[in-house]
Parts: structure tokens; sequence; C-alpha cells
């Protein structure tokens, strides 16, 4: 899309900058299929009714349940292998690996060592503008992620691309209907919300307008 918009909060955004195509989500099943809807699709349908993009154009999802952030790390190089470059990355990632190693100190270190080092390679490989990043709530399925949360949130705040920090633990306490039947991942309304959430981000800071 052409020209420029005002985005919430007052900003006015410059549109056309990037493709739709070069937005990437990547993660586990949080992004892949959260309720009954993949997360790309639910920001996709906002962004074309805000008509920062077209109305057939699609985000890129790489996303697979049951995924460790090395694998989530790795949906990003695939695609920044191939020829359309990643220009704004979404992502999640470390609950997977937390869960298999029932929250341990050295699964957390891991966790945010690989994600340190999974930003760094985004920065180096200098095509990334962006990248949203969001935190699990504080699941009993999902152990760990209280003890994620500094690490995560430090190395996103230290990321020379800039990196939005969406920490879900915010908005999730004393709505259960945000859960799935399964206790694990995200309802259709806890999807809504995350969909929501992140758009707001991409508006508010001119991401993918």
């Amino acid at each position: 899309m052409d020209g420029g918009g005002r985005a919430d909060g007052g900003v006015t955004c410059q549109h056309g900058l990037v493709n739709a195509n070069e937005v990437l989500f990547v993660g586990d099943s949080w992004v892949r299929i959260p309720g009954t809807q993949p997360l790309d699709t639910r920001v996709r349908d906002l962004a074309r009714a805000a008509g920062a993009i077209g109305p057939t154009e699609d985000y890129v999802d790489l996303a697979v349940g049951g995924t460790t952030i090395a694998a989530i790390a790795s949906q990003y190089n695939t695609q920044e292998a191939g020829a359309t470059k990643v220009r704004v990355l979404v992502m999640d990632g470390g609950g997977w690996d937390t869960i298999l190693a029932g929250g341990s100190d050295a699964s957390v270190t891991s966790v945010v060592n690989t994600f340190t080092q999974h930003l760094a390679k985004v920065a180096s490989d200098g095509t990334a503008q962006h990248i949203v990043y969001f935190l699990y709530p504080e699941l009993q399925t999902i152990p760990g992620v209280a003890a994620l949360r500094p690490g995560v949130r430090q190395a996103c705040s230290d990321s020379t691309v800039p990196c939005d920090f969406l920490d879900l633990q915010l908005s999730w306490p004393n709505h259960p209907e945000y859960t799935a039947a399964d206790g694990i991942d995200a309802s259709d309304s806890g999807a809504k919300l995350i969909a929501d959430q992140i758009w707001a981000i991409m508006q508010l800071n001119c991401i993918a307008q």
C-alpha cells in the first residue's frame, strides 16, 4: 500500500516499505494454531482491514507445534536463506524446552543463550528491521516461564535490531477463557488477544504498515 497512514497513538506511518511476504512468523503451537486459526492469519486479517497490506497478500508462517527454541531459530534461517529476506520477525519460543526439562535452571539458561544467539544472527544477516517476541503466560503446564522472563526480556532489550517484548502474563491472569481446554495452548479468545496485541505493537511502532 502506498502513501501514509495514522497508526494508534497518533503516529504517522509510511506505507509500502515492507511487503507481506517479508513478514515471517516462527515459533511453536502458540503461533501455529492458537485456538483454531494460525496467529499469522489473525494478524494478517487485521492488517488487511487496516489497509496495511492488500486483500490477497499473506504473511509467511513456518511455525511448528512442539518446537524447541533452536528449531525455531532454524525456521528463520530457512526463510532468510531464500530469495525473499525477512524484514519483520514475529516469534515466540522456549516453552517446549522448559517443558521437556521440567523447568530446570539449565533449560532456562539454554533457552536464553540460544535466543540471544539467534537475535545476534538476525542482526548480522542485516535484513530484519523489527522483531516482536511474545512470552507465554505462567501456566502450570509450561514450567519455567517466570524464570525465563528476565533473560529473554533482556535479550530483546539488548538486540541491535529493535525488538518488542510482549509479556502475556500481564493480561492472562483471571481469564481462564484465554487458555484452551488442553491447558497448554491459547484458546480462540486468547489467540485473538495475542493477535490484537501484536497488531497494536506493529501499528504503534510503524512495523510493516
